[in-house]
């Protein structure tokens, strides 16, 4: 008779599970019903333990700080799409909401924003000052996408004229986007008391009422999703975009309501910050609103990737041995995709195909790249980075490969005690030594 787990020991069983057996399960072994719960978990904790690896609440810290040093020229665009749309009221109330009711900062800030408008509408749009506040902006961009690459591990930023149509792009939507969801409800009011009036209104009016409710949660949702595709220098399917758009956007709304409800207890901070006391409520919103957007944009890049992180909790214990293994298979399927005469392959296709987690192809084929072993090339109307050979076929070697490996990097610091020179010495010699006939097969013949 089987003894009865204890209820530690049950716990123990499942955080193990959770942390690692679960991501060696396949879906061919589960009903569907299982598959669709297995991938939410699978989904949950890879993007928590992605949170946390790539430390995102410092980089919520960073881009909270250059939001600050743009956000006169934030709410100047706001305000400027806000009369272009005919929404001026509504958007300088929603701004002077974000800063809180306090009559003092408010009028320095409008007036700072007033003033911006001014010097665009005098044709002084290219001068220093204006040319510093947007310099605030594009440095904002610029920091957001730098953020979304090192989530996706995406070491190649855009080219300068990507960098300026996508950011130009980012600058009109964005604020319009905005713009509709704070001005949408006010204006349709006006629409409703007509409707009301008539003999269908009461059949009318709730539906109306309920879609009303529901529009600034879609206009977010496809807000996000649209920064979740555009972003990132990658190809972002737009069903795992769509899928983080929702949390953030449902999110996002959540706390923005939970900030302006915060408004009301200011007061208990006067005591402490006087005039200024909006800024601390200001700074946490803008650092919680980050780090829900960033942690979407994790989530993100862990659904489209999900399929590639088998074994990925093993990837951290993996021996040396094993990492030379996998790393000569991505390099044989490059080489071999090349001699056949096939389009070069991308990191997802090696992961996808060959079942090799995401994380570690990402490591072996930046190795490669910097060893001059393969080269990134790029396809016309592709975003994804392609990789095929940099050297003859006929030359790459396992000797070639480990040679260039092992000798990646500095060695001229000196070692206090010059009796280990032999050690080293007699490691450069067993190293040209080992099974020298095996180590100058080509790659290509394994």
């Amino acid at each position: 008779m089987k003894q009865k787990k204890s209820l530690g020991e049950r716990i123990s069983w499942l955080i193990h599970f959770l942390l690692h057996d679960i991501f060696r399960i396949t879906e061919t072994e589960l009903s569907k019903s299982m598959r669709f719960l297995v991938r939410l978990l699978k989904k949950l904790i890879l993007s928590v333990r992605g949170f946390i690896d790539d430390n995102l609440i410092v980089k919520a810290s960073a881009l909270t700080y250059y939001t600050v040093l743009a956000i006169v020229p934030i709410f100047a665009l706001f305000v400027a799409v806000g009369k272009g749309l005919g929404f001026s009221e509504i958007v300088e109330g929603f701004v002077v909401e974000l800063i809180g009711d306090n009559p003092e900062i408010t009028s320095i800030v409008m007036g700072f924003v007033n003033n911006s408008l001014e010097y665009a509408q005098g044709g002084l749009f290219v001068g220093i000052g204006v040319a510093v506040l947007l310099w605030a902006i594009i440095s904002m961009f610029r920091q957001v996408e730098a953020n979304f690459n090192d989530i996706w591990n995406v070491k190649k930023n855009r080219s300068i004229v990507r960098q300026f149509t996508t950011y130009i792009t980012m600058l009109i939507v964005v604020p319009i986007f905005i713009v509709i969801s704070s001005g949408i409800s006010v204006k349709v009011d006006e629409y409703l008391s007509l409707i009301a009036q008539s003999s269908v209104g009461p059949f009318f009016v709730p539906i109306y009422q309920f879609l009303v409710k529901l529009s600034p949660f879609v206009i977010y949702w496809l807000l996000f999703t649209l920064i979740y595709v555009i972003i990132p220098n990658t190809k972002v399917k737009i069903s795992n975009a769509m899928l983080s758009g929702v949390i953030t956007g449902t999110a996002f709304l959540a706390i923005q309501v939970l900030y302006v409800s915060g408004q009301v207890s200011l007061a208990q901070y006067n005591a402490v910050y006087g005039s200024f006391a909006a800024i601390p409520l200001l700074l946490f919103w803008l650092q919680l609103s980050w780090t829900i957007i960033l942690y979407g944009a994790e989530l993100c890049y862990v659904g489209q990737n999900l399929m590639s992180f088998s074994f990925e909790s093993d990837i951290n214990n993996i021996s040396r041995r094993y990492k030379d293994y996998t790393l000569l298979i991505v390099l044989k399927i490059i080489i071999n995709r090349f001699c056949e005469g096939k389009q070069p392959i991308s990191a997802n296709e090696i992961s996808l195909d060959y079942n090799i987690p995401i994380r570690l192809v990402h490591d072996h084929l930046k190795l490669l790249v910097d060893t001059e072993i393969i080269s990134e090339i790029y396809i016309e109307q592709n975003i994804d980075r392609f990789y095929q050979p940099a050297l003859d076929t006929n030359l790459i070697t396992i000797q070639l490969v480990f040679n260039r490996i092992n000798c990646l990097g500095s060695e001229n610091f000196k070692i206090a005690d010059n009796s280990f020179n032999q050690i080293w010495q007699q490691l450069q010699d067993i190293q040209q030594n080992i099974d020298s006939e095996t180590s100058k097969l080509l790659i290509r013949d394994l």
